[in-house]
């Protein structure tokens, strides 16, 4: 039987060990999106990555397996900002959308929400959808993407109708669309690298798209 000294140390040494292989996973997972962003899929390989994060590529294989898994769980990151496998629809930030008291404040949050995603993530996404057609497991992610982007489309529509203070008459498709063009990464990108926004600037030019589109006019 063990002694409790013997229970008690090897319970300390667990966590710190488990705290110790959650910070290599996040080092190899933010070394992989840098890599993946700078030189695309073909041109970042696992040992790479590893040199990157500090860690042999024994290492990253041991974790991930293979380098479209650890896109996988770059990709997770972006999008969520951390390695916490909560998924998006549970998190905070979209609590708070959901229970915004009208289509104003929800637009405004909806808007912040989405200039830290795309902020994160944009750059990522294009080396993904330019990587999908070279090999199946990506094209595959990136169909995930778009679920998930079509996910993102529908449930802001409908978080939006149930809201007072939007604009009348508004049909669905109309707000879909108007979701669809601010949920698009190439909308990110084209008005950053090539319209010149900075990301603050990205948020305030959505926030006016919003209330040109989708909500009512004030009076008074």
């Amino acid at each position: 039987m063990e002694s409790g000294d013997k229970r008690s140390k090897r319970a300390y040494r667990a966590p710190r060990r488990e705290a110790a292989a959650a910070r290599t996973r996040e080092a190899i997972v933010r070394a992989a999106k840098h890599l993946l962003e700078e030189h695309g899929w073909a041109g970042t390989t696992m040992r790479e990555i590893g040199g990157a994060a500090g860690v042999s590529q024994k290492t990253v294989e041991a974790l991930f397996g293979t380098k479209a898994a650890l896109l996988q769980a770059a990709v997770d990151y972006a999008i969520r900002g951390d390695v916490d496998a909560l998924p998006m629809p549970q998190r905070q930030s979209v609590a708070q959308i959901e229970t915004a008291p009208d289509a104003r404040t929800m637009l405004g949050l909806h808007a912040a929400h989405l200039r830290a995603i795309n902020q994160r993530s944009a750059r990522l996404a294009w080396a993904v959808e330019h990587a999908a057609s070279a090999d199946p497991a990506v094209a595959a992610l990136w169909r995930q993407m778009n679920r998930n982007r079509a996910f993102g489309v529908r449930w802001a529509t409908e978080t939006l109708l149930g809201k007072r203070g939007r604009k009348r008459g508004l049909t669905r498709q109309q707000v879909e669309a108007t979701f669809w063009v601010a949920l698009d990464w190439g909308t990110y990108r084209t008005l950053t690298e090539h319209a010149g926004l900075t990301p603050d600037e990205f948020e305030q030019w959505l926030r006016r798209y919003y209330t040109a589109s989708l909500l009512a006019r004030r009076t008074g």
